[in-house]
């Protein structure tokens, strides 16, 4: 296996994400999906803005996985626990070269670990249509589909 560390931050830690979060919004983008627009005009302040949100007066742990040699930052996976006591897995992402090596497994570890310490009883994760590969790794670790929400994106015609 690569020669990795592993580090757990804050908040104070999500614009060393941005451009890992910005290859996971090009692979969502890519996905076959009625919401590619979406994507395409999602930027990373927005994403920021919205985990802050969903955090505050709660908490938020972001795993990091970086090689120990050159210091590069291979991928991260943001967990957020809501006021309300409710975990969610928010975002993860590997690098391509760096994937089947564990390391998506090892932050989800860390991830469930934390709230498990946190005495978080409702976790969720929400996958983007079209990642079925996404689906399957969440399953792996007990996550099942409870419901299944249907969005209606109006356009606007009058550009």
């Amino acid at each position: 296996m690569v020669n990795l560390r592993f580090i757990d931050a804050g908040p104070e830690a999500l614009d060393v994400v941005q451009l890992l979060w910005e290859k996971l919004n090009k692979h969502h983008l890519n996905q076959k999906s009625d919401f590619q627009e979406h994507y395409a005009n999602f930027t990373f302040p927005e994403r920021k803005e919205v985990l802050l949100k969903k955090s505050h007066g709660g908490e938020m742990l972001i795993s990091l996985a970086e090689d120990k040699y050159s210091g590069i930052r291979v991928a991260y996976c943001i967990t957020t626990i809501s006021p309300e006591n409710e975990g969610e897995i928010d975002s993860i992402y590997v690098e391509e070269r760096y994937r089947s090596l564990g390391i998506g497994k090892e932050l989800m570890k860390r991830s469930l670990k934390w709230m498990d310490e946190k005495d978080v009883r409702t976790r969720k994760v929400v996958v983007a249509t079209g990642n079925q590969e996404a689906i399957s790794f969440y399953e792996s670790y007990g996550f099942r589909s409870r419901s299944i929400t249907l969005e209606q994106t109006i356009k606007d015609d009058k550009k």
